[in-house]
C-alpha cells in the first residue's frame, strides 16, 4: 500500500537532526477520498525542477532567497498555481520559487523519496491522509512562530479549523481550503412529498432522518411512486466517523488506536438495517449497484433519493446532471443525544522543518500570500475548498457561480461548529476495508449488526496491533 511505502521510506531517513518538528506520536484519522476531484487526475510534472534545485542548506543566491514549492494536480491547477506564485514573486522580488508538481499518486511517491533522501521541498502541499506519516516523524515545521511574529496571519480563521491543523498539539498546517463531507439534498423531491427542506444551519438527528424517511415513503406510496429518503451509507466509513465523534470519540486516538467502542459500530449497522427493513433506503442489491454506478446513473441523480452523502464542493457536478431538480446542501445528522461530528477535510500547506530558517521564513510568506490575499484568491477561488479566511471567502463568493456560492455559504456556516479531528495511522486503509466488508455482510443479511460489529472491531484491533 502507498502509506506503507511512505512509512518504510521515512523510517529509513536520518530524521534525528530535523529542526522544530511537530511531535513524535503516531496520529490518526480518516479521509474521504472524494474531497478533491482533481486528486486522481493523470497529469504530467509540468514544472518540476527538483533534480536541478540547489541543496536545501545552500542558502540564497546574492540577495535572492530560493525556495522550492510542491503540489499535486492536473494541468489546469498547475496553471493556476504558477500564476499565483508569479504574483507572489512580483510582490516579493527577493524570493524565487522553484515549482514542482505531479499527479496525486506520483506526488506522494516522490515526496516520500525526497524526504528519505533529505531533499524535500521547503513549501509542501499536505493532505490529512498523510499528516501522521510526516508530522509524526518531525518533517513538518512548527508554524506558530510565524503566526506569533505576524508573518502568517490566522486572525480571520475559525478556532475549530485551526485546531484541526495541529498534530500532537503543534501547529503544522494551514488549510488551502475547507470542505466537509455532508448531505446534498434534492429540494425538489422533498417538497413534492411534503418533507421539510433543511437550511444550512438546520440540526436534525439520526432519529429525525428516519422519521422524515417514513413521511416521504408514506407520501410516495400514496401516489403509487417509489422514493427513498437517503442512500444506504452503512458501508461509508467517513459517515460512520460522524457517529463515532458524536459518541465522544473519533475513528482513532492520538496514539493510533481505535477511538470508539464496539457498541458504536453496532449502533451504526443496526440503524441502517432498520432503515432498510422499513424500505426507507434501497435494498442491498440496489444499493451495491448504485454505489458503483456512474454519476449520471445514480439513484440520487435520477431523482429517486432525497439525501446523498458527498463532499460539499461536488454540488456543481450533481446539479449539472440534474437540471430539472433544485439541489442544496445540509449538515449531516447530529447524534440523538445532541453530539456533533463536523471536522474540516482536505488539503493544507506545510513547511519542511529541515529547511534553513531563511527558507522557512520565505515559505511562510508565500503561505500567507496564498491564503490571505485577494491577489492569490482571484486565481485560487475554491480550487481545494472554501478559503478558511472569512474575508477571502466573502471575496471569492463574488467571483463564482451560483452553485459555488452555495458551497461557500454552507462551508462558512459550518466552520464554527467543526472541531479537531484525529489523523489516520498506518493500517487505516485496512481498517476501512474491514469495516466495509462487515457492513456489506450486514446489508445482505449474512450477519446481524451485532455480528458485523464484532467481526469488524476484532479485525480492526488486530490491524492496529491492539
Amino acid at each position: 500500500m502507498k502509506k506503507k511505502l511512505i512509512s518504510i521510506l521515512l523510517a529509513g531517513t536520518l530524521l534525528a537532526s530535523v529542526l522544530a518538528g511537530c511531535g513524535s506520536g503516531s496520529g490518526s484519522g480518516s479521509v474521504s477520498s472524494g474531497n478533491d476531484t482533481s486528486q486522481t487526475a493523470d497529469t504530467q510534472q509540468t514544472t518540476d525542477e527538483s533534480d536541478k534545485a540547489p541543496a536545501q542548506d545552500a542558502g540564497s543566491t546574492g540577495n535572492v532567497i530560493e525556495i522550492r514549492a510542491s503540489w499535486w494536480g492536473d494541468t489546469t491547477r498547475n496553471e493556476k498555481y504558477n500564476e499565483i506564485i508569479d504574483r507572489f514573486e512580483a510582490e516579493n522580488p527577493d524570493i524565487k520559487v522553484v515549482r514542482e508538481s505531479g499527479s496525486w499518486n506520483d506526488y506522494w511517491d516522490k515526496l516520500a523519496t525526497q524526504v528519505a533522501g533529505g531533499n524535500a521541498p521547503d513549501f509542501i502541499s499536505m493532505h490529512v491522509q498523510y499528516v501522521a506519516d510526516y508530522a509524526g516523524r518531525g518533517v513538518l515545521a512548527d508554524l506558530q512562530p510565524y503566526i506569533d511574529s505576524g508573518i502568517l496571519d490566522t486572525g480571520k480563521m475559525e478556532e475549530g479549523i485551526l485546531d484541526g491543523c495541529k498534530y500532537d498539539g503543534t501547529m503544522c498546517l494551514i488549510p488551502m481550503g475547507v470542505t466537509f463531507t455532508n448531505m446534498i439534498v434534492n429540494q425538489t423531491l422533498l417538497e413534492k412529498y411534503g418533507v421539510e427542506v433543511p437550511t444550512y444551519t438546520t440540526d436534525y438527528s439520526w432519529d429525525d432522518l428516519m422519521k422524515m424517511g417514513e413521511q416521504l415513503k408514506a407520501a410516495a406510496d400514496a401516489a403509487g411512486e417509489t422514493a427513498y429518503i437517503v442512500s444506504d451509507m452503512s458501508p461509508t466509513f467517513t459517515m460512520f466517523r460522524y457517529m463515532a465523534r458524536q459518541s465522544g470519540g473519533d475513528l482513532y486516538t492520538s496514539e493510533g488506536k481505535l477511538g470508539f467502542e464496539q457498541s458504536v459500530a453496532e449502533e451504526w449497522l443496526a440503524y441502517w438495517a432498520e432503515m432498510r427493513d422499513k424500505g426507507l433506503i434501497p435494498d442491498a442489491a440496489s444499493s451495491t449497484e448504485d454505489a458503483a454506478a456512474a454519476l449520471e446513473q445514480k439513484l440520487f441523480t435520477q431523482g429517486a433519493i432525497g439525501y446523498a452523502c458527498t463532499p460539499a464542493n461536488q454540488l456543481y457536478q450533481f446539479q449539472e446532471q440534474m437540471p430539472d431538480f433544485q439541489l442544496t446542501l445540509a449538515r449531516n445528522p447530529i447524534g440523538n443525544s445532541g453530539g456533533r461530528g463536523e471536522y474540516a477535510e482536505g488539503a493544507h500547506f506545510s513547511i519542511n522543518s529541515s529547511s534553513s530558517d531563511e527558507k522557512k521564513e520565505a515559505a511562510a510568506k508565500l503561505m500567507n500570500f496564498w491564503v490571505n490575499s485577494e491577489s492569490a484568491m482571484e486565481i485560487f477561488q475554491t480550487d481545494q475548498g472554501v478559503p478558511a479566511n472569512s474575508d477571502m471567502a466573502d471575496y471569492v463568493k463574488g467571483l463564482v457561480d451560483e452553485n459555488q456560492a452555495k458551497v461557500i455559504d454552507y462551508v462558512v456556516a459550518t466552520m464554527p461548529v467543526a472541531y479537531e479531528a484525529s489523523y489516520a495511522p498506518v493500517g487505516a486503509t485496512e481498517v476501512q476495508a474491514a469495516f466495509e466488508d462487515a457492513a456489506n455482510a450486514v446489508q445482505f443479511g449474512q450477519m446481524t449488526p451485532q455480528e458485523g460489529a464484532k467481526q469488524f472491531y476484532e479485525q480492526a484491533k488486530s490491524i492496529l496491533g491492539e
